[in-house]
Order: C-alpha cells, then sequence, then structure tokens
C-alpha cells in the first residue's frame, strides 16, 4: 500500500492509501472486541471446573442459610369464559360469564375487552366490558344475536376476551354460532 509524500514550504506531509487506514481501523476494533470478550470472561471458571465456593457461614458479611425451603410464587391470574361456544338463532340472547381466578396471592383490577368477527371480518366488534376489582365477582356480558344476510345461512362469529391486569395479559377464545 503506497505513501506519497508531498514538499512544499519545507514540511513534509504524508498521505495514506484509505484501504490501508480502513484495514488498521479493523484491526484496532477487533482487538478491541476480542480483549473485551476476555475481560468480560474473567469471573466465569474454565469448562469442567466449577466456581469456588463462598466463605463459610458466619463468616463477616455473608447470609447464613436456615436449610429452610423458600417457594416463589408467581402473583397472576386466569380467566374462564362459560360458554366457550354456543349454536343460536338471530335474535335469541346469549349470556356469557368471564370469571376471574387469582393466584399466587393476585389482588390487581382486571381490565377485560372484547374483539369479535364473522363473516370473513366484514363483522367486526369491539366492546371494553369495564374493570373487575378483588374479590372478583363473575362478569356477566349480554349478546344478541344479529341477524344474518341474506343468502347466507350460518355465520359463526369468533370472540377474543382479554383481560390485562398488573402486568399480565390472558386471552380467551369465544365462539358463537348463528343459524336461521
Amino acid at each position: 500500500m503506497p505513501t506519497r509524500e508531498r514538499r512544499g514550504t519545507g514540511a513534509t506531509i504524508r498521505e495514506y492509501s484509505p484501504l490501508l487506514i480502513a484495514v488498521l481501523i479493523c484491526v484496532v476494533l477487533t482487538g478491541t472486541a476480542i480483549a473485551y470478550a476476555l475481560l468480560m470472561d474473567w469471573g466465569t471458571p474454565p469448562p469442567g471446573q466449577t466456581a469456588p465456593l463462598p466463605p463459610p457461614a458466619g463468616t463477616p458479611g455473608t447470609p447464613v442459610t436456615t436449610g429452610a425451603t423458600v417457594q416463589v410464587v408467581s402473583r397472576s391470574f386466569s380467566i374462564s369464559v362459560t360458554p366457550a361456544s354456543a349454536t343460536v338463532r338471530p335474535g335469541d340472547t346469549v349470556r356469557f360469564t368471564l370469571t376471574v381466578h387469582p393466584e399466587g396471592g393476585f389482588s390487581a383490577p382486571v381490565e377485560v375487552k372484547v374483539s369479535a368477527t364473522a363473516l370473513g371480518g366484514v363483522y367486526r366488534d369491539n366492546h371494553d366490558l369495564g374493570t373487575v376489582s378483588p374479590p372478583y365477582p363473575p362478569l356477566t356480558y349480554e349478546v344478541t344475536a344479529p341477524d344474518l344476510p341474506p343468502l347466507v345461512s350460518t355465520a359463526t362469529v369468533d370472540a377474543t376476551v382479554t383481560a390485562t391486569g398488573g402486568g399480565t395479559v390472558r386471552t380467551e377464545q369465544v365462539q358463537l354460532v348463528i343459524r336461521r
């Protein structure tokens, strides 16, 4: 990789090829990445060896082990919707019941929404059913089956019930079949 020198007013200026500069930058970056990777691995024992044991109990600054098993319980919830599916005639009313089942001491409010589609996405409907708080009484929602379009004898409404609370999201699928 050639370099050129320019002489002029008594000072010499050396110009390096752009390719040489790019190669040098790559070498420096690669060396830095390797050094970083090696430094980050210093606390890890080599393959086949175990990590050093902690100091014996009672040593100042270390926790004392009691031997008691600690069980970590996740605070969450699940939901159920009944009925999960129903077949009705146009104009019939169906009552759906959603129940929130808290787990591990879960006690946050749960917001419930329903989104439904039918006829290949031609029909879309979204409802906010509100918020349920502890002790989580069952939430009921009544649906009156709409009339079917001409020439359609059966339609299936697929609904997704979404419950959100305490950083947890749960969904349940519900199906309503409408037949003339």
